[in-house]
């Protein structure tokens, strides 16, 4: 999904757990002392955070890091409208703490983040988020290993969201999600990993010119199983199998336009990521999805989905990534479970100096939805510059545009252009 938002989204980091396919090596990376060699085909706004990232503060066992982000902003259409358009500058300021904590094979990871947003002239449309992530593992063997991860955020929506809660605050959520696994192997060749997990989520009450909005039709929880299959031919040369079944349930049996959204379904894929003389990484993924809807007028969503990714580096310094996806997302639009979207994605990324990363983005997302006439066509570009003045200390600049455009009443331009300053402690 296509949002604007603030860089601070990223003290947000984790959303949803994900699945086995992100589990494969169930140890996260240390905190403290990132090195600062270059890595094939690691991204340069990856490679740009790791060298700037300042070493943790070790008592014992335990590395603690934390860090606070500030932005000034400007947002010519806060409400997402073609008309009666209002402009705004807000502020942002947030912070992050993370403990690290490593013994033997067993390993405990506590993130805690938290983002406030202030208008100037539109105190409505403050909101604040902020969440608790609790990541788990342990090596028991030389091939076994278990996790555990959970978490809570409290999440705003966006008012250039497609499907927006259009009331006199933005509308805000909770999210929880927790799952439990065991991956088999080493990584090196083979590994198998097994997942279980539920996450819930549970919006707010919210109110507009009408009234209560009713926003617990939204509510929904999904308790969901992952088996993937990993092999590792040789350096970056991999194939993988996963297959995902998931059972869902709302908070209503039945919405407000008296449709009843529950469903089992299940995805199935198998991918192949190829080097090609360390200048192209492609990746490809390919598979079904399969949704099958308690109401009979929503029916079973069969769907293929691809994920198309091709990263060239020509050079240490320049980086092009191009990504296409095409896939099913659940969605709740008053006559449609959700919708297929084809979304093509060109980033350029520039390391003009060690201190110094230039980045370019470009997107098309054309989301066609299912039992429904309804189309929407986002189209966004991102331009940034980030700026190690000192260490440990972050200037970023970074200018935003939005255009939607459907063949329902909706249609809105939005820029935003931000100012952050990030420390790191």
């Amino acid at each position: 999904m296509v949002l604007v938002a603030s860089s601070l989204w990223v003290l947000l980091a984790t959303a949803l757990s994900p699945s086995a396919a992100a589990q494969s090596t169930p140890d996260q990376p240390a905190i403290n002392t990132p090195p600062d060699e270059v890595r094939p085909h690691e991204l340069l706004q990856d490679r740009f955070d790791r060298r700037t990232s300042v070493p943790g503060t070790q008592i014992g066992a335990v590395s603690f890091q934390a860090s606070a982000v500030a932005d000034l902003g400007y947002n010519d259409n806060v409400f997402a409208q073609q008309t009666g358009v209002k402009g705004d500058g807000f502020v942002d300021y947030g912070g992050r703490i993370s403990g690290d904590y490593h013994y033997d094979g067993f390993r405990a990871l506590l993130d805690l983040n938290y983002q406030e947003r202030r208008y100037i002239t539109l105190p409505n449309e403050d909101y604040w988020q902020g969440g608790a992530r609790l990541n788990l593992s342990d090596q028991i063997g030389r091939d076994v290993s278990l996790f555990a991860q959970g978490g809570v955020q409290r999440l705003s929506v966006p008012r250039s969201d497609p499907n927006t809660i259009n009331g006199f605050q933005p509308a805000t959520y909770l999210l929880y999600d927790g799952e439990t696994g065991v991956a088999l192997g080493n990584g090196s060749s083979n590994l198998v990993t097994v997942t279980m997990g539920v996450n819930q989520s549970i919006f707010d009450q919210s109110f507009g010119s009408q009234g209560q909005i009713i926003t617990n039709d939204r509510d929904r929880q999904e308790i969901f199983g992952d088996v993937r299959y990993d092999h590792t031919f040789f350096g970056q040369q991999k194939a993988f199998l996963e297959i995902r079944p998931d059972g869902r349930t709302f908070g209503r049996e039945t919405d407000a336009s008296g449709f009843h959204r529950d469903s089992n379904g299940v995805r199935s894929d198998a991918g192949f990521v190829f080097d090609i003389d360390s200048l192209f990484l492609i990746s490809i993924t390919g598979g079904w999805q399969t949704q099958d809807y308690a109401d009979p007028r929503y029916g079973t969503i069969n769907k293929p989905d691809v994920v198309l990714d091709l990263l060239w580096s020509p050079t240490d310094l320049t980086q092009a990534d191009i990504k296409f996806t095409h896939e099913y997302f659940e969605d709740l639009f008053a006559e449609s479970p959700g919708y297929v979207h084809d979304m093509t994605t060109l980033t350029v990324s520039h390391e003009l100096k060690r201190d110094l990363l230039l980045k370019a983005s470009a997107s098309y997302d054309a989301r066609t939805l299912q039992k429904s006439t309804r189309r929407y066509d986002i189209i966004s570009t991102d331009g940034r510059v980030e700026y190690e003045a000192l260490r440990g200390f972050i200037v970023g600049v970074d200018y935003m545009f939005q255009n939607l455009t459907s063949n329902a009443s909706r249609t809105f331009n939005d820029n935003i252009l931000m100012l952050t300053f990030k420390k790191q402690f």
